[in-house]
């Protein structure tokens, strides 16, 4: 193939990326319907899965329990050298440099919370400070030992 049609293939691919996200960008329901899934958007733990929220609630509070269900080396992102939070990179979170999470706490009413439930085996947890500036998303995957953090990026 020449670097023609890779550059071909490259600009369809992200074209579709940017249209795909332009056009989640414009819903704002609590309920989004896709071709073969409903993903629920939830503030409250109370909504999620029984399962997760027991997960969930110990992942918060036993340190030995999270590190054991964090999926090390963790993909994810965290803000680029130098920017003011508005662009990430791609970063992996080693268990070496793991800093604990602890419950939430909305300081307030500074920070909100939601969590998106993609499916029965995934649900994303997003975290954004109200003025825009500090946003973390969280992925929790229902693996074969069940729930794990996946994924984390913050900014």
């Amino acid at each position: 193939m020449s670097i023609l049609n890779y550059k071909h293939i490259i600009i369809f691919f992200i074209s579709g990326l940017i249209f795909f996200s332009i056009n989640s960008c414009k819903q704002n329901t609590e309920t989004k319907n896709t071709e073969n899934t409903t993903i629920r958007v939830d503030t409250s733990l109370s909504d999620l899965p029984e399962d997760f929220v027991l997960f969930y609630n110990k992942f918060s509070r036993d340190s030995l329990y999270q590190m054991k269900h964090i999926s090390f080396p963790l993909d994810g992102a965290t803000r680029a050298p130098g920017s003011n939070g508005d662009s990430l990179i791609p970063y992996h979170w080693r268990r070496d440099k793991w800093q604990l999470h602890h419950e939430f706490d909305d300081f307030n009413k500074i920070f909100t919370r939601k969590f998106i439930v993609v499916d029965k085996n995934l649900i994303v947890e997003q975290i954004t400070g109200v003025d825009g500036l500090f946003k973390m998303e969280r992925r929790f995957a229902k693996l074969n030992d069940g729930w794990n953090l996946i994924y984390y990026s913050v900014n």
